[in-house]
């Protein structure tokens, strides 16, 4: 393993939090996944954690800021949940809420796989759709319309200047033709909230173990809309068939227990217009991660056009349904 020195701010966050103590030997490594956080695994002889610092400025090539005190919401979204599904989230083991550095524990690799890999290399099962859908709507059920949530976890800042602006506003200037769909969406998002979402719910940030899954980087938690929750997540799925299509239907069949076992879990936002208006949403996050400022890292050119003509095919559908909708999506990626 290729080790790196902490960084001193981090490197006294350890000590202040009891998890190193002065002199003490450890071994850190860097972690380079994701684009908002400074990230670091750290072990010592008898134990091993996670320790994250919150970006300023996002690691991307467009221009991409956001609060630096939206770990702390993540905290309190990871505390909350464990309430809900102890071994589903992990356990804080220290926080700085001043110099927004965060300390969680880790989980060993050799127990536990981060699914984005697993569903690049084509491996690809409905049983995980299922148990993921299942967790999710829990966690959108236990803080269904329970108004004191609305307060704790008032982030709308960050969700603007991670999702909205980003992968919405941004990706809208290319696509004037859909301007109605990009200003209704935007408002189904920010006027219709009614529980605590994830905001960051994808493949990524889901560690598959034997018995549970593990869901990891909670930043953009606030009160919001679950649609986005799901579209999100599902938006990683679809991406995922375009680059294998040779299995693409793997893809549909785990999209489809993921949605099924989620709406049928959490019934209040089973209906036509609920599911119309996540489509739409979808449709846009689809263009959003190719013509946004967080594309997709590894389509090429032919990925591409395959991602827009789907999007658009799903937003021209004047009868947006889930029926509709797989058939578009299978049209398209099994041309």
């Amino acid at each position: 393993m290729k080790t790196n020195k902490l960084p001193q701010e981090i490197y006294k966050a350890s000590i202040d939090f009891g998890l190193l103590s002065s002199n003490q030997k450890y071994i850190s490594k860097k972690i380079t996944d994701g684009v908002s956080s400074d990230i670091w695994y750290v072990k010592t002889t008898n134990k091993q954690y996670c320790i994250k610092r919150a970006l300023a400025k996002l690691t991307v090539k467009e221009d991409w800021y956001a609060p630096i005190d939206r770990n702390n919401y993540e905290v309190k979204y990871f505390t909350h949940c464990q309430a809900i599904q102890p071994y589903s989230f992990p356990k804080i083991l220290g926080h700085d809420s001043k110099n927004f550095i965060l300390a969680m524990e880790w989980f060993d690799n050799k127990k536990f796989i981060v699914w984005k890999k697993k569903l690049l290399e084509k491996s690809v099962s409905f049983k995980d759709g299922k148990r993921i859908g299942k967790l999710l709507s829990l966690v959108h059920k236990s803080f269904y319309k329970k108004k004191k949530y609305e307060k704790i976890f008032l982030n709308d800042k960050t969700f603007y200047d991670i999702r909205i602006e980003p992968y919405l506003i941004f990706t809208s200037k290319f696509y004037p033709e859909f301007y109605e769909s990009y200003k209704k969406t935007i408002n189904f998002l920010t006027k219709n909230k009614s529980t605590v979402i994830h905001g960051d719910f994808s493949p990524k940030n889901i560690l598959l173990g034997k018995n549970y899954p593990v869901i990891l980087d909670a930043e953009t938690a606030c009160w919001g809309n679950p649609a986005f929750d799901i579209a999100f997540f599902n938006n990683h799925i679809i991406l995922k068939s375009i680059f294998n299509r040779k299995v693409f239907k793997s893809y549909l069949n785990l999209s489809n227990h993921f949605l099924k076992t989620y709406l049928a879990s959490f019934s209040v936002v089973n209906n036509s217009n609920f599911i119309s208006k996540f489509i739409t949403l979808q449709a846009l996050l689809i263009l959003a991660r190719v013509d946004g400022k967080s594309p997709v890292e590894y389509f090429k050119k032919q990925h591409k056009t395959l991602a827009r003509s789907l999007a658009k095919n799903l937003l021209f559908n004047k009868s947006k349904n889930l029926n509709n909708f797989y058939k578009e999506w299978e049209k398209v990626v099994k041309t």
